[in-house]
């Protein structure tokens, strides 16, 4: 696996790797959404927080990096600061670092854009002539890394200061639903039940398939990361669909909170910060509940409980390793691998059998167990 443009495909694990990843952001940070850059920046920028985390190099964010960022989040121009500013002088100072934030200026932000006051009102160096001049050439290196640091605290700041906190994440429970279509045929349906009344055999099916590092990340895996852009790389140019790395916490985030966002990088990075609020909130065996009663199976079925009624006629209780397995390859794609649907039926036993090898390899169950499951007909009610 080669690496391109300075896309590492590792952690990172030194100051010069670290340093490396903060520039090649500079380059990439404007890159289009869904384009090959983007992925890069995206990675990078995960790679890049998981590093400071582990070492404690979080920076406080750089206000002027901050409302650029939040500039660009919401599409607004220089000209419309200048606008909100007074006069356009003003707004090319304050862009170029010739002229601090006033408090004035702060509360106009924050009123007109709905931008933070905390970040804009952190201090930061402005340039007089004799320092602009002195910061080309090689001191220039040195501020950009800077500011490469604060756009990444920034860019989770603006993406995750307007949703839930820890506290309304722990309130939350799926609630019952049932929905009928004009014909009185059954729409949607979920009863959520304890993960207590879930045999083992049916959680450890949903981790082999969804997330094996479950019990050992705290919200989103950056081997998972790393996996999915080796992946994604290596296919680059093919008509593949990109690899994942959402962790079930990172799942969770996204059927909770976030649902019918297209992919983007906004949208992971909304993914990360709430799938930390989510870890922070809740215990592993409550996020894995919810996550079981919340997602969705095809058909009508939401949640463990309607998906185990509609495919097999029986409650999660009662589930068999073959039909536990089945059920945790839905998520991925329900309308491919539905038992309702006829031609669905060979996809559908290739991916229950998947799962199933992937429980005996990660040592969830034994070869004989799978081998014996993988030999039962998938049928339904």
């Amino acid at each position: 696996m080669t690496e391109r443009q300075g896309l590492p495909v590792r952690p990172i694990k030194s100051e010069a790797d670290h340093h490396a990843a903060l520039a090649e952001i500079d380059r990439l940070f404007a890159a289009e959404p869904g384009s090959e850059a983007a992925d890069r920046l995206e990675v990078l920028c995960l790679l890049v927080a998981d590093y400071e985390r582990r070492t404690h190099q979080i920076a406080s964010t750089d206000p002027i990096a901050y409302l650029t960022l939040a500039m660009q989040a919401t599409g607004r121009t220089q000209a419309e600061l200048a606008e909100l500013l007074g006069s356009r002088s003003r707004a090319s100072e304050v862009l170029n670092r010739r002229r601090h934030l006033s408090a004035e200026m702060i509360a106009k932000l924050s009123e007109a854009w709905g931008v933070a006051r905390e970040p804009l009102s952190a201090p930061y160096a402005v340039a007089g002539s004799v320092k602009r001049t002195a910061l080309r050439g090689a001191a220039l290196l040195g501020l950009l890394a800077s500011l490469s640091l604060s756009a990444i605290g920034g860019l989770f700041w603006a993406h995750g200061r307007d949703l839930p906190s820890t506290a309304e994440i722990a309130r939350y429970a799926p609630p019952d639903l049932e929905r009928y279509g004009r014909d009185g045929g059954l729409t949607a349906y979920r009863r959520p039940v304890p993960l207590s009344t879930i045999p083992p055999h049916v959680l450890k099916a949903f981790l082999a398939a969804e997330d094996q590092d479950y019990y050992r990340h705290g919200g989103y895996s950056v081997p998972a990361i790393l996996r999915a852009a080796a992946q994604n790389l290596a296919s680059l140019g093919e008509s593949r669909t990109p690899a994942g790395a959402a962790t079930i916490t990172q799942q969770l985030a996204k059927n909770l909170l976030l649902p019918g966002q297209p992919p983007s990088l906004a949208r992971k990075v909304k993914e990360i910060v709430l799938a930390s609020r989510i870890e922070d909130a809740l215990s592993k065996d409550r996020i894995l509940e919810l996550y079981l009663n919340q997602i969705y199976f095809g058909g009508y079925a939401y949640g463990i409980a309607a998906a185990s009624a509609q495919y097999f006629g029986k409650s999660p209780a009662d589930l068999g390793v073959a039909e536990a397995a089945y059920l945790a390859a839905l998520p991925k794609a329900p309308n491919t691998y539905r038992l309702d649907i006829a031609d669905n039926r060979g996809r559908a036993k290739e991916r229950r059998d998947w799962v199933l090898r992937r429980m005996a390899d990660d040592g969830l169950i034994t070869a004989s167990a799978a081998q014996f499951a993988q030999a039962e007909p998938l049928v339904g009610p």
